[in-house]
């Protein structure tokens, strides 16, 4: 039987060769699609690890941010704020929801606004980075120095989308600045005080001595026994001045900061004295001393005191002296001797020392006998 004895048969095979180059067909499109398929579910896995990863990233960032000490935020290119990390809440005071959406100008001051408006300008012309340093101003309106790093954010196209800022506090490297600035100075003026006291001790203490020895060899030629009594004085002169240049040695050879409080160094300075008085001065302090009173009025104070207290040692044939100080408005020395008072015109280069030191600091200095003998000095400056 051949297939032209039969054309139904051949219809038939020929529709089944036709539906098996179609299977055939359908089945390369289905292995392609396939193909097609795994190679998207490839790409999607891949882009999810990416946008993953991405989050991660951003995730990490974040943390980064909130967990700053240094205080970071972003600005909109309107000049709003936009974030505010915890940093930011600590340096500045603000908390978030207190400052986002309002002007970054909270925190500049108006002296600074020039300035840093200046670093923005420039991110907004092509800028990538800027920098400020300056004070930049706290919620309670207090000032804090920081250095500010302000970089430009922009889009894909370049289009400027905002500014983001990271704030560091100056204060603590200000301080260790100021305060290593303070130590250099210091050295300087301890190796001034040194070769002061060196120079005094070596040279002007010698010769005030030497001078001393000289009189007395001459007291002892001498037979005009007013002639020596007064030879006897100024020896007695030099002595007492030799004994005040050993206390200023001293004095320049205790540091600044080993100083105590000022009282006790009025304390130190009275008790010193007793052993050139042969007793010991009676101190009152009315009012605060060592919170009142600045250090450069102490240095006037403890001058006009130690002066004060040589001359009674030296002139005034006193048992007894008082010193009384008194703070309030001023700062008011007084020192009160039973001894046998002034007698004349009080003229001597330590008097006009003590007065023109009150002087300069705005005060007064008076002199002059008490009525029940004795003599009384104030030393008056202001402190407010």
């Amino acid at each position: 039987m051949t297939r032209a004895n039969h054309p139904r048969l051949a219809e038939v095979l020929e529709a089944l060769a036709r539906r098996e180059a179609a299977l055939e067909s359908d089945r390369r499109t289905i292995a392609t699609l396939q193909a097609e398929l795994e190679e998207t579910d490839r790409g999607l896995s891949a882009l999810y690890a990416e946008l993953e990863q991405a989050r991660r990233s951003e995730a990490r960032l974040a943390a980064i941010v909130q967990s700053s000490d240094d205080a970071m935020f972003a600005i909109t290119p309107e000049g709003l704020v936009q974030t505010w990390n915890p940093g930011a809440e600590r340096l500045f005071g603000h908390a978030a929801a207190e400052i986002v959406n309002r002007p970054v100008d909270v925190l500049v001051p108006a002296e600074a606004r020039g300035r840093f408006g200046a670093v923005l300008e420039r991110l907004r012309r092509g800028g990538r980075a800027g920098h400020f340093d300056g004070r930049l101003r706290r919620r309670d309106g207090s000032p804090v120095d920081v250095a500010v790093t302000v970089s430009a954010m922009r889009g894909p196209g370049g289009a400027l989308t905002g500014f983001s800022a990271v704030a560091r506090d100056l204060s603590e490297r200000l301080r260790m600045e100021a305060e290593l600035a303070a130590a250099r100075a210091e050295r300087e003026v301890l190796a001034d005080r040194e070769r002061i006291a060196r120079d005094l001790h070596d040279m002007v203490v010698q010769r005030v001595f030497a001078a001393g020895l000289a009189l007395q060899a001459t007291a002892g030629m001498v037979r005009d026994p007013r002639v020596v009594a007064r030879l006897q004085d100024v020896v007695a002169e030099l002595d007492a001045t030799i004994r005040e240049l050993r206390i200023a040695i001293f004095d320049l050879h205790t540091a600044p900061r080993e100083a105590a409080s000022l009282r006790a160094r009025i304390l130190r300075l009275t008790a010193d004295a007793a052993g050139h008085l042969g007793y010991a001065p009676a101190v009152t302090f009315d009012g605060p001393i060592d919170s009142t009173v600045p250090e450069r009025v102490a240095a006037h104070l403890l001058a006009v005191l130690r002066e004060a207290l040589s001359n009674v040692a030296r002139h005034a044939d006193a048992t007894a002296v008082s010193v009384t100080l008194t703070t309030g408005d001023a700062l008011v020395l007084e020192v009160a001797d039973n001894g046998r008072g002034l007698g004349r015109p009080a003229r001597s280069s330590g008097l006009t020392n003590m007065r023109e030191r009150a002087e300069f600091l705005g005060g007064s200095f008076t002199i002059a006998d008490r009525p029940g003998g004795g003599t009384r000095l104030e030393w008056r400056v202001p402190l407010r």
